[in-house]
């Protein structure tokens, strides 16, 4: 089967492998965020762990919406050296009806000040975006627009980007069918990709 081409979503239960936190190295964090709004109870966390595996000295991260994520690696990882984060424009209409309301009015606002952040802002987010205006990095975190083609799009994109030893993490892993993510990353697996699912979150990575 071409993974280009869209299927139905299952209706069983999740089918990545599942790996236990407590193989991540999941730490408290440094200026933990007053709200960590559209991330579960501990995933911000879990986030970093995974991130801070890689060592990285650069990210990407698709979907950065007010910066919260971005705000809470940088200060929690301090080899990060550059820090890329795409959105869109305001006005920009998601293929998921869920995520509209989520569309960022200031994009990047809480990761700003920082010198190692630069946002990238497009008409279309990521769709407007190729391998080639984006650099290489250590880690992407993939939480963006999450139709199929969204997903789909971003991590080819992804694994273009992240260097061997690198890793991937997508967010909005789940079996509520309100999101296609979990309908790519499984059948990516289904083709080879190894590709693990956290268990008690809604991440899902990859280790290149």
């Amino acid at each position: 089967m071409n993974v280009h081409q869209r299927v139905q979503a299952p209706v069983s239960p999740l089918k990545l492998q599942c790996v236990p936190q407590s193989w991540l190295g999941v730490q408290p964090l440094v200026n933990e965020p007053a709200t960590k709004r559209y991330m579960n109870p501990g995933e911000l966390e879990v986030l970093v762990a995974l991130v801070r595996s890689v060592r990285p000295r650069a990210m990407v991260e698709f979907g950065v919406n007010e910066g919260r994520t971005a705000r809470a690696i940088l200060d929690n990882l301090p080899s990060i050296e550059r820090y890329q984060g795409i959105d869109v424009f305001p006005g920009y209409v998601t293929a998921m009806s869920v995520q509209r309301r989520e569309v960022p009015q200031s994009p990047g606002r809480m990761a700003k000040g920082d010198p190692r952040f630069d946002l990238i802002l497009r008409k279309r987010g990521s769709f407007d975006l190729t391998f080639d205006d984006l650099q290489d990095c250590d880690a992407a975190f993939i939480d963006g627009d999450h139709g199929w083609k969204g997903v789909l799009h971003d991590t080819l994109l992804a694994r273009r980007l992240v260097r061997p030893g690198g890793i991937i993490v997508w967010h909005d892993y789940h079996a509520l069918g309100t999101v296609e993510v979990r309908d790519v990353l499984e059948i990516l697996a289904e083709h080879g990709s190894p590709i693990n699912h956290v268990e008690k979150t809604w991440l899902a990575f990859e280790r290149r």
